[in-house]
């Protein structure tokens, strides 16, 4: 069934859907690509802090300070490098989110990178020129967040996957252990309430048996001579009354 206004404006739109959906492919292709460079980027510089920091521990002439803070530029830098590089270890993503939950979003990674930025821009000169460096490149990565929305839909819409999958195994992780703990307790409960009948079924057995034993042994201990005078003190009367008539 063709639309009312006939062929050719069912083939006029029909080329502009086509239109829309190549454009669109087109400028998702051109979001990825800028994606993975802006990550390489990103990336690179997070080397680029761990040898600053790696500089600073070298340089600092046991200076307290400065070794501190080339301690935790090059703990910094690994966070932001294992970040951009997707690490698909369980144990990094569950330590993203338990510490490091501002990560998931593009405004903490910026405030992050700034921060690691003002640590580095003051090592020296090797420090001011990543620290530099550093600044720059988050000036980048919010130009490209601005110019080209179709990134920006894409990259907020990796941060709430990453995010979801990230609590969605700790969700797991938790709920197994929890039903492990469980199973675990009940299998000790019910082995716990077998040995207890067990131990009361052979106390009571043992009980009955030394019934009998002792039943036999005092049954065995008795002689017809025991149901005799000394038994009932027939004996002792008459030897009374004789003694009384004497």
């Amino acid at each position: 069934m063709q639309p009312i206004g006939g062929d050719d404006e069912w083939k006029e739109n029909r080329i502009l859907r086509e239109e829309n959906e190549r454009l669109k492919a087109k400028q998702d292709k051109s979001a990825q690509s800028m994606h993975r460079a802006l990550r390489m980027i990103n990336f690179g510089n997070a080397v680029a802090l761990c040898f600053s920091g790696f500089w600073s521990l070298l340089t600092s002439a046991f200076r307290p300070i400065v070794f501190i803070f080339g301690f935790y530029i090059i703990l910094f830098s690994c966070c932001i490098g294992c970040f951009e590089f997707r690490c698909p270890i369980d144990l990094c993503t569950k330590f993203f989110l338990k510490n490091m939950g501002f990560m998931f979003r593009w405004q903490g990674r910026l405030a992050f990178y700034l921060f690691v930025a003002s640590l580095v821009i003051g090592q020296g000169i090797v420090g001011l020129i990543v620290g530099s460096a550093t600044i720059a490149n988050c000036v980048l990565n919010v130009y490209v967040m601005c110019k080209y929305p179709e990134y920006f839909k894409m990259l907020e819409k990796e941060n709430v996957e990453m995010a979801g999958q990230a609590l969605e195994k700790e969700l797991q992780q938790r709920v197994m252990g929890t039903v492990a703990n469980a199973a675990v307790g009940y299998a000790m409960k019910e082995v716990s309430n077998q040995a207890q009948q067990k131990s009361n079924s052979i106390h009571a057995m043992m009980g009955m048996d030394e019934v009998d034993d002792m039943m036999q042994d005092g049954m065995g201990d008795l002689s017809a001579t025991d149901f005799d005078g000394p038994m009932y003190g027939t004996q002792d009367v008459e030897n009374q009354n004789r003694s009384l008539l004497g």
